[in-house]
């Protein structure tokens, strides 16, 4: 019996033998027969699902289900936290139900795949490669945004200089302004860069209020402590009383006056821990759009000098902050991630499809043209045919004239 070669998507070399026998000799464990291997098929266009479903729901949640609610296994508090958020989610539930959705969370929980990035990157492999040219090109990003607020802070810093000896300082004017980074237009990427990467200025700026406010009690409670006379000096009776900045100024001059007990110091110098954290105050105050590792890095100032000053409770709270923060930047680069590989894919698909089109378009296009080659050429057939058999006629007509005058001459000499 004759063999028909047959080519199924994702399966090499499958053979018909005969009809409803399959053979797949790269592969025993695939059914043989025919409605088993349907089935087969069926099951694996599930699995894939399946696999999509989970993927989309642990991208969507991983910022919710981190810390203390990592641990979470009963189905009602899943459930809670999801109807807590049908704004972020509503699509999600839309597109699975809720039912779907805490079925595959409890089943992540259980597997503690929120709590390991090690299990997640098991779990979910794909979400966490990306190519040495993306890698690349977030790294730039991250750097020219770096350098732009570093520029911006520091202009900010020299048009105060003048006036920071002075107890007027507080009166400025706030400056609305960002930094975001525009993509170079000569040099545009066929996706748009989704890096660096930015939380909503509403949560920077509660962060970066929250950082300030709490580092100015931690140095007013240092003063107390200290530096009492300073405070009685200039009338302050709260930690409000001074800007950040002011604080740590006065600090940096009367830091000799203080037992050197009183500092818990490393390796960095006094001075710079202490105007490190001049950034969250202008960061603050002017409005500066500032990437989320920048704002990080602003945190991990902070606990430096809560740690410094010798404020332990307030350093381990900044350092909690700077812990979540962390978490959640690393869950959204990890969003960003899976949207580049989607889109990218979606774009060689059109890509494909275009090439497709065009070569569609070339065919029906060429098959014009052949075919008006071939009505050309087919009316000049004819019309060769026509003309030859008017010649062939119009002789036969003079030949049938030169006979028929031949005849009456003939007849005329006889007579």
């Amino acid at each position: 019996m004759r063999l028909t070669e047959v080519h199924v998507e994702g399966i090499a070399n499958v053979t018909l033998r005969c009809p409803g026998l399959y053979v797949c000799p790269n592969d025993s464990s695939i059914p043989q027969t025919q409605n088993e291997y349907l089935k087969f098929l069926d099951l694996r266009k599930n699995m894939a699902h399946q696999i999509a479903d989970k993927r989309r729901v642990y991208l969507a949640c991983r910022v919710i289900f981190a810390g203390d609610k990592a641990h979470l296994r009963r189905p009602k508090k899943v459930r809670e936290e999801i109807e807590k958020r049908p704004l972020a989610l509503g699509s999600l539930t839309h597109d699975l139900g809720i039912e779907k959705v805490v079925e595959i969370l409890r089943d992540l929980l259980e597997r503690r795949v929120f709590e390991s990035e090690l299990k997640a990157k098991v779990e979910f492999p794909e979400l966490f490669h990306s190519s040495l040219d993306q890698e690349v090109q977030r790294e730039a990003s991250e750097i020219d945004a770096a350098k732009s607020t570093a520029e911006a802070l520091e202009e900010i810093a020299s048009a105060e200089h003048d006036s920071a000896e002075s107890d007027d300082e507080l009166g400025e004017t706030v400056k609305n302004g960002t930094n975001t980074v525009q993509p170079d237009s000569s040099h545009a990427a066929v996706l748009p860069s989704l890096y660096p990467t930015y939380i909503p200025y509403r949560a920077q700026h509660l962060i970066l209020n929250e950082t300030q406010r709490m580092l100015e009690e931690s140095c007013f409670e240092f003063f107390q402590k200290w530096l009492p006379g300073v405070l009685s000096e200039k009338e302050w009776d709260c930690a409000s009383s001074a800007e950040l900045t002011k604080w740590t100024r006065i600090l940096a001059k009367m830091s000799t006056k203080v037992p050197v007990e009183a500092f818990t110091l490393g390796k960095t110098p006094l001075t710079e821990i202490l105007f490190a954290t001049n950034k969250i105050r202008h960061s603050a105050v002017h409005r500066l759009s500032t990437t989320a590792r920048g704002i990080h890095d602003l945190i991990k100032s902070a606990v430096a000098l809560a740690f410094t000053l010798g404020d332990h409770k307030r350093a381990s709270q900044l350092e909690e902050m700077s812990y979540e923060l962390d978490s959640k930047i690393k869950a959204m680069d990890l969003n960003k991630n899976a949207l580049e590989n989607s889109a990218t894919a979606g774009l060689e698909e059109i890509q494909r499809q275009r090439e497709a089109l065009d070569k569609k378009e070339k065919e029906v296009v060429a098959g014009m043209m052949r075919n008006d080659q071939e009505n050309r050429a087919l009316v000049g057939a004819i019309l060769e045919d026509s003309v030859s058999r008017i010649l062939q006629e119009k002789t036969e007509m003079e030949d049938e004239v030169k006979v028929e005058q031949g005849e009456n001459g003939g007849s005329d000499s006889r007579a």
